[in-house]
């Protein structure tokens, strides 16, 4: 009897937008296109266990606001592990979305902040701002977003392991194709 292997589809706005990152949590994952979502905004207020700000996705309602993010499929037993790196319970709730791509209509995860964990005052560090913006660049997301990301202040990471950790995945990703 044939294993019967299950696709689930997620939203990555964040620090998963690479495949090169994306693809060190979850191998099943496979790029299908760089998505616009409209009437939301990306915000870095997520407060982290690391007392570091993450990346939000928050419903404006609002027609002007755009978040960019990408479209990826990946085996549904897949998704616990992607979960547990997101921290969903402890921060995040994953959370169904409605995503068109190509004339075709996906029902995607996503990951949305608790409000609990959620600090207006905290910042980012410099090697989670980079892996959003290479995230950005790599898929071609419009000059005018990626300015927005680069602009968002971010401080030094004072963890040295983590901190060389996530460098040697950001040059990964630089050197990708």
């Amino acid at each position: 009897m044939a294993l019967v292997r299950h696709t689930v589809y997620y939203f990555a706005y964040g620090s998963n937008l690479h495949p090169v990152r994306l693809g060190e949590r979850v191998p099943s994952a496979s790029l299908l296109g760089a998505i616009q979502l409209n009437r939301y905004r990306l915000k870095f207020h997520k407060k982290s266990t690391d007392g570091s700000a993450k990346c939000n996705l928050v419903k404006t309602g609002n027609r002007v606001d755009a978040v960019y993010g990408a479209l990826y499929a990946l085996n549904a037993e897949h998704k616990q592990e992607l979960d547990r790196y997101e921290g969903t319970g402890k921060g995040y709730r994953d959370c169904l979305i409605n995503i068109h791509h190509q004339h075709t209509h996906y029902p995607c995860f996503t990951y949305f902040a608790e409000d609990s964990h959620i600090e207006n005052n905290l910042q980012p560090y410099h090697w989670y701002k980079n892996l959003v913006v290479l995230g950005a660049r790599y898929l071609r997301f419009p000059e005018a977003y990626i300015t927005r990301l680069e602009a968002v202040k971010s401080i030094p990471d004072s963890n040295v392991v983590r901190r060389q950790g996530m460098e040697t995945l950001l040059e990964k990703m630089i050197n990708y194709r």
